[in-house]
């Protein structure tokens, strides 16, 4: 039989219809339009001395108590797709305890065939080094998203319970990966904005400013334009998702600028001028405090739902555990239609015992949306074999002391 990711792997009470909308999960047939990570090494990453492991291509659900490395082995995977945490945690705390450099080594394959990936960190000298194919690269950015993955956990409640750090976090992290230039433009921004708050705090003059003002202007423009057109074009995925898992009714995502509406205009002449004109009213403001009041930085993914009186309610605010949960969910699923749509493959799908605070019915109905059309390689975790809905075609490996069993 041949394997098509979800759909042999996890077990729910029925599978949601299919439609042609782009933005609704679509079946890949074929194996080689998904990533796949075949082996995996660690040395003194977290809790883990040295582990090296093969998976299978349809994925593997590991079992293991709380604090027995499961998480920690799902953070290393996911830091071959971008060098940094899913947790937020920085290098330095990923070195295991009385040693002062981790590295992690993955062999993947994908439509281009096989290559390895290779990320180290050195808490001594706070230096990181990433590989491809065995040559360092020169910059992280040129092998950001050669691991194509997308990881689900408890924690992504923050995305939505959680300040709009967080989901300008979500945002830059994922844009970076599928839209050419929005690192750049990011990072031009925020050395902007640090450059004029210093300028700001020294009571520069008008003539001082304008520098600093002009290209967080540019770059900033850049930024904000991507965040709103990314946000127009999922908004209907990120609704049905919604709807689709809490088996009520839709929600809403739209981008929240500082330079005010409307949000989706995509002529980048209008962005400055809202923005220069949003920059002009905020001066005397931004004078008094001493920083930058107006810009990409100040911005929020606004998210909302319905109710009885059909009034959009903030779930960050009004919303319950389990619609925060439900909205933090249809969030990864979009991330994951964005990263397929980009690359044209499946990324590898990590889920981090997501099922556990979530109701029956909203389980059975997350397991429908990824059994639909997602063909993705799975890496599950779980506290105990009950916790995981199986079908055949799923190793189940147990962990514990920093090691794997299968």
């Amino acid at each position: 039989m041949q394997h098509k990711g979800f759909r042999y792997i996890l077990k729910s009470p029925e599978v949601l219809s299919q439609s042609d909308h782009p933005d609704e999960p679509r079946e890949v047939d074929s194996p080689t339009e998904r990533v796949i990570l075949k082996a995996l090494r660690l040395r003194h990453f977290r809790n883990f001395a040295d582990l090296a492991c093969e998976f299978p291509p349809s994925g593997v659900a590991i079992v293991g108590p709380n604090g027995s490395g499961k998480t920690n082995l799902l953070e290393a995977i996911y830091y071959l797709g971008i060098f940094r945490s899913f947790r937020g945690a920085p290098d330095a705390e990923l070195v295991r305890l009385g040693d002062d450099t981790f590295r992690i080594e993955g062999t993947v394959e994908g439509p281009d065939g096989e290559r390895s990936i290779a990320a180290a960190y050195q808490k001594s000298t706070r230096r990181k080094k990433v590989e491809v194919n065995g040559v360092e690269v020169e910059r992280l950015s040129d092998a950001l998203g050669a691991v194509g993955v997308v990881a689900l956990s408890l924690a992504d409640v923050e995305l939505v319970s959680g300040p709009p750090a967080a989901r300008r976090r979500f945002l830059d992290i994922l844009l970076s990966l599928v839209r050419p230039g929005y690192l750049a433009a990011l990072q031009r921004c925020r050395v902007a904005v640090a450059q004029r708050n210093g300028a700001l705090r020294s009571a520069a003059t008008a003539g001082e400013l304008q520098p600093w003002t002009d290209e967080l202007v540019n770059a900033g423009t850049s930024v904000m334009r991507e965040r709103a057109e990314w946000a127009v074009e999922r908004a209907d995925g990120f609704s049905r998702y919604h709807e689709s898992i809490s088996g009520g009714p839709g929600a809403r995502l739209e981008y929240r600028s500082s330079v005010g509406p409307p949000a989706s205009v995509a002529d980048e002449s209008t962005w400055q001028a809202r923005f220069r004109e949003a920059l002009a009213s905020a001066e005397e403001r931004e004078r008094q405090q001493g920083r930058t009041l107006v810009g990409p930085h100040r911005d929020d993914l606004d998210l909302s739902s319905a109710v009885a009186d059909e009034e959009d309610r903030a779930i960050r605010r009004f919303g319950s555990g389990g619609q925060q949960r439900t909205a933090a969910l249809a969030l990864r699923l979009i991330e994951a239609d964005t990263l397929r749509d980009r690359a044209g493959v499946e990324p590898v799908y990590l889920l981090d015992d997501v099922f556990a605070e979530l109701d029956r019915e909203r389980s059975g109905s997350l397991l429908s949306l990824l059994e639909d059309g997602r063909s993705g390689q799975a890496v599950l975790t779980a506290p105990k074999p009950a916790d995981i809905a199986l079908r055949g075609g799923l190793e189940e490996w147990s962990i514990g002391g920093g090691r794997l069993e299968r």
